[in-house]
């Protein structure tokens, strides 16, 4: 019997298992190295179910489909060579294949299932943190690393990793003075905790102290600025910070150091980042140059049929930042058949709830129907976080919003909506400009 870093069973040989321990290290730690570190694992012991699972896991969590395809070649090696599977190894595999049906409801329950039976499974609790993520689950977020961090003492090599992750569902359930208490012990335990860094960043943004956040992530700089592949959304949060702080020219360095450049490589999840924070600049009036030129090329390069609604919502704005109306069209053309004939997915589930609207909104708001605009997102706002991402990550909703209020002639609603951000964000520059402009 082999047992990993952790004290669960595994199918391998001792060479296996501790390549798989050192990419399960790296991955909790989101190090650039892990896709390198889990196809070593299953290179130095091909019998090996699990560092193939994980390979798998890093594919779906993309939220790429050519990387959710490749994700289905590792599960018929699983197959194909008649692998043997216990049964904690035969329930990831259960997730990884509904992650790759498309079903992210039903991969959380299962990853939940082994987060119950097989706490200690630190593979399990990352992957349902991310699905819960994906999904928009704030409540899953906080409450699934709650419930297996009692398994866990402090001497064990993964729990400040664990605390990390328990910090972000504490900041998205808006409890966030426990939440920087726990990120920054957890960054302090580990200081290339990239997720537990980027929790305490996420609490600076949720709390308008952008002032505090620029100092914080400042203070940090040599554990994210490289040899993480959280550098470029790390990045981000900093510039929405000087967003803040009006410090346009800085945001714009920062966008062009890490978040885009021409040794970007066109990943989903990076142009998100990209397109969010220059949206954020044209709801401001700041020309950004060709940077919206580049960005819409990388995008349509990308898409393909629909997978992730959340990417394709970025992607929208790219094309109309570049002023490519009809690639911006062609999107949302493609979610409308993509809903005419209803799937077993839960992006098409989010697309039909959110998504769709919210594209055909960025569409009218570039139009300058902002009473359109205005008309087309209130009925959504509420359920937005079904939609998956972060808080921080939706608020672009949320000003795209207001600000399409206060366009079409809607003062008394705006200042209802700035004046609860306002009591949230009290030092939030931006809220504070556009109450005074009512």
């Amino acid at each position: 019997m082999m047992l990993d870093l952790a004290g669960n069973t595994v199918t391998a040989t001792a060479r296996g298992r501790d390549a798989y321990d050192t990419a399960l290290l790296h991955l909790l730690s989101f190090r650039q190295t892990v896709g390198d570190d889990a196809q070593h694992a299953c290179d130095v012991d091909p019998g090996a179910p699990m560092p193939v699972l994980l390979a798998a896991y890093l594919g779906l969590l993309s939220s790429e489909k050519g990387d959710a395809q490749a994700a289905g070649s590792r599960l018929r090696t699983i197959t194909d060579t008649s692998m043997t599977l216990n049964d904690r190894e035969h329930l990831h595999l259960t997730a990884v294949r509904q992650l790759y049906a498309g079903d992210l409801y039903g991969a959380s329950a299962t990853t939940a299932r082994l987060n119950s039976e097989h706490p200690r499974d630190a593979l399990a609790a990352f992957v349902g943190h991310q699905i819960d993520f994906f999904t928009g689950a704030s409540q899953r977020l906080e409450a699934r690393i709650a419930g297996v961090l009692k398994s866990w003492s402090d001497t064990d090599e993964y729990t400040g990793y664990l605390q990390g992750m328990w910090a972000f569902g504490l900041e998205e359930m808006g409890r966030y003075d426990e939440a920087t208490d726990i990120g920054t012990r957890a960054v302090e335990r580990h200081s290339n905790d990239a997720w537990a860094i980027h929790a305490v960043a996420h609490v600076n943004e949720m709390r308008g102290d952008f002032e505090q956040g620029i100092n914080f992530l400042h203070s940090r700089s040599a554990d994210w600025h490289t040899g993480t592949f959280l550098n470029v959304h790390i990045a981000w949060h900093n510039a929405l910070f000087l967003l803040e702080r009006e410090d346009w020219s800085g945001a714009l360095e920062l966008y062009d150091r890490f978040v885009r450049n021409d040794n970007s490589g066109d990943i989903a999840l990076e142009m998100l980042d990209a397109s969010a924070l220059l949206w954020r600049l044209r709801l401001e009036d700041i020309a950004v140059g060709t940077r919206w030129e580049s960005l819409a090329e990388g995008w349509r390069a990308k898409l393909d049929e629909p997978w992730y609604v959340f990417n394709d919502m970025h992607a929208v704005m790219a094309f109309v930042g570049a002023e490519r109306r009809d690639d911006a069209m062609n999107v949302v053309a493609a979610l409308e058949k993509y809903l005419a004939r209803p799937k077993p997915s839960t992006n098409w589930e989010m697309t039909r709830r959110v998504g769709l609207p919210v594209c055909r909104a960025i569409v009218q708001h570039a139009d300058g129907d902002f009473a359109a605009t205005a008309e087309t997102l209130e009925p959504v706002l509420a359920q937005l976080a079904t939609f998956g991402g972060s808080h921080a990550q939706r608020d672009v909703v949320h000003r795209t919003f207001i600000d399409s209020l206060m366009k079409c002639g809607r003062s008394d609603d705006a200042r209802v909506r700035l004046e609860s951000r306002l009591r949230q964000r009290p030092a939030s520059v931006w809220a504070r400009k556009r109450m005074g402009a009512l």
